[in-house]
């Protein structure tokens, strides 16, 4: 018996796994060389979107200035002058203010609780004749007639309790004898302060 070896065989089967590897190599190749032309022409076409994108902001802004100068507005000497102005008018506003918040104007809220106080109180013959508030609330004085001093005195005791919640406290007093005709009774003038 004779056995035959095919040693070609073999080969062939090299040559067909060698001609398989040369085919995906190509092909892998040719896959790599399509993504890069594909890279490269998006590339291109993102260029041309910006140029595109950049002519468009400078003709805008083109448009932006020639408007302004339509209107004969610089824009940033206008908004300087502005700004000059507002800061004018706060600083003059921030002043008021704050001479209204020191009280050297006055009290804000007014003096009518005082002249509602004033008005409750009452004592039998006297009658005011006036009330002075100055030095911004801190100096007050109340005028009046009345027919005897012990009046002024319960009066003045009112007064005081009166405007306890105030802080208001009125110490000191004048009082003056006007002149008297033979018939009538003297009446006094007082001035409490």
């Amino acid at each position: 018996m004779v056995q035959h070896i095919n040693l070609l065989s073999k080969r062939k089967a090299r040559k067909g796994l060698m001609a398989v590897a040369l085919i995906a190599l190509g092909l892998w190749t040719l896959g790599l060389a399509a993504m890069a032309v594909s890279g490269e022409w998006q590339l291109q076409q993102q260029r041309r979107q910006q140029v595109q994108a950049r002519q468009s902001v400078s003709d805008l802004k083109a448009a932006l200035e020639k408007k302004r100068q339509e209107v004969g507005m610089a824009s940033s000497e206008a908004m300087t002058k502005q700004m000059a102005l507002l800061r004018s008018q706060l600083d003059a506003k921030r002043e008021w203010s704050d001479l209204l918040q020191k009280g050297e104007l006055g009290n804000p809220s007014g003096y009518s609780q005082w002249f509602e106080t004033l008005a409750a109180v009452h004592v039998d013959g006297v009658w005011l004749q006036g009330m002075d508030i100055g030095k911004a609330g801190q100096s007050v004085s109340i005028t009046g007639k009345s027919l005897n001093a012990d009046a002024v005195l319960r009066y003045i005791e009112q007064v005081n309790e009166a405007f306890k919640p105030m802080n208001v406290r009125f110490s000191s007093m004048e009082i003056t004898q006007d002149g008297a005709s033979g018939d009538s009774a003297a009446t006094l003038s007082f001035k409490i302060y």
